[in-house]
């Protein structure tokens, strides 16, 4: 494979990941928001930071990706050694234990537009655009 093959892929990868990521953000926002929801009604305890989070931010679309990006960290902090219980009981409680699928309406989303973010802007570093 030359030089050229690699610049084919790296714009073909920078368009496709760019087109991809904006739409699954969009989808998080507007489709997806109803799992993300019933998710933060669950864990958002009275009084926690995501109970906070949903007041303060709201409903808009900047508000709905804040709240979609807490419950995500909420999810992925937890798990963190030493740290993640700390995390989580200041950010909320999970009670009842939620449904896996449930937390993968969260999670997947969210990991792929995170995913999709990187393989933007390492394909932009590779052809020097960013």
């Amino acid at each position: 494979m030359t030089d050229e093959h690699f610049k084919l892929i790296a714009e073909v990868t920078l368009v496709a990941s760019l087109g991809i990521g904006v739409i699954l953000m969009l989808l998080m926002v507007t489709l997806f928001f109803c799992k993300t929801v019933e998710v933060e009604r669950r864990i958002a305890t009275p009084g926690k930071q995501l109970d906070g989070i949903r007041c303060i931010w709201g409903n808009g679309p900047i508000g709905r990706w804040m709240r979609v990006s807490h419950v995500y960290v909420f999810f992925v902090f937890r798990k963190l050694p030493r740290i993640g219980a700390r995390i989580e009981s200041r950010m909320g409680d999970e009670e009842e234990p939620l449904p896996r699928s449930l937390k993968l309406w969260v999670i997947v989303p969210y990991t792929a537009c995170l995913t999709f973010t990187l393989l933007f802007f390492l394909s932009g570093w590779y052809l020097g655009v960013i």
